[in-house]
């Protein structure tokens, strides 16, 4: 039976996916005979969107509770496995650009270090592939820092990603955004507003909303790279890792109201559970027991939610 969703925040899917790895983690005890690993990390405080706090749903959402069951977290055992990577320094060193790909623009920097077990990564936001204008003015350089937990805690309860502003950070140090624009429509909703590569210049400067892909423009990957399975793009501020699955994995958020898409695309959209092959975060935990985080062509493109443990106050 196909069970709705509405509510962007439930607690059940923060206590399924703990469950689910937990088993995971199991079944390789079970394995490996008796080898264990207990994984540790200092607690972040969790905050929501001030707009849309457990008090203050938003309009039109139906705030009907879904009864638990253990399938509300995707696992998919048949899921492409991802080559995980462990450890702050192993993360930090992944930060990085390709150079300079635009003549006009500042060089790009994106670089992290370790403090304790939060990676810091620190970026001025230029794209270092090609930039096309589809909006006024270029690209300014900024300073941007971002702290993101090596390893990452799930949630009691999952969290609302910003209606406005970054939920992640690629590895070339671009912010990722949500789904919206201006005012709460979907970001597709307006002709032109993107580049090819999912991404344009806005007045909080430059950032990715979704992953696209060009014949003519360089962007974070070719459609061949896309083609042959996920990459990784970058990481949520819960710590989890973000990878294309554009070509692999299909949402299970469904369109069910066209007529708010352009004004208030969560209200919009459903979750409805086992209609795609990720969770309402737009995760899963794969066979080997990771959990990510997975780009979809169609909403919410990135994220649906933080299944881990997150502060978002004061991000960029």
């Amino acid at each position: 039976m196909t069970t709705l969703m509405t509510p962007r925040r439930r607690v059940a899917l923060g206590a399924a996916l703990a469950a689910s790895l937990l088993l995971a983690a199991c079944s390789s005890d079970d394995a490996a005979d008796d080898t264990t690993e207990s994984v540790s990390t200092d607690d972040l405080e969790t905050e929501t969107d001030p707009e849309t706090d457990a008090d203050d749903t938003p309009a039109g959402t139906d705030t009907t509770e879904s009864e638990t069951t253990d399938d509300t977290t995707a696992t998919d055992d048949s899921a492409q496995s991802v080559d995980v990577v462990s450890g702050c320094t192993e993360i930090a060193a992944l930060f990085t650009t390709d150079g300079s790909a635009n003549a006009d623009l500042p060089d790009p920097e994106s670089s992290a270090v370790c403090d304790g077990d939060t990676v810091v990564v620190t970026s001025n936001g230029i794209p270092d592939y090609t930039y096309v204008e589809t909006s006024p003015g270029p690209p300014a350089a900024q300073d941007l820092t971002y702290e993101i937990p090596a390893e990452p805690t799930v949630a009691d309860e999952t969290t609302d990603v910003p209606l406005l502003g970054a939920l992640g950070v690629t590895l070339a140090g671009i912010p990722i955004y949500g789904p919206t624009e201006g005012t709460g429509g979907d970001v597709g909703s307006i002709d032109g507003i993107l580049m090819d590569c999912g991404s344009h210049n806005g007045p909080t400067g430059f950032h990715l909303h979704l992953v696209g892909t060009s014949d003519t423009n360089d962007c974070d990957f070719t459609p061949d790279e896309i083609a042959s399975g996920p990459q990784l793009l970058g990481y949520a501020f819960d710590g989890y890792p973000i990878y294309t699955g554009n070509d692999q994995y299909a949402s299970s958020w469904q369109l069910t109201d066209e007529s708010l898409f352009a004004s208030d695309t969560w209200a919009a959209h459903t979750y409805v559970e086992g209609s795609g092959d990720l969770d309402e975060c737009n995760g899963l935990t794969d066979a080997d027991g990771n959990y990510a985080y997975y780009t979809t062509d169609s909403f919410p493109y990135v994220l649906g939610c933080f299944v881990g443990e997150v502060d978002i106050r004061g991000r960029a």
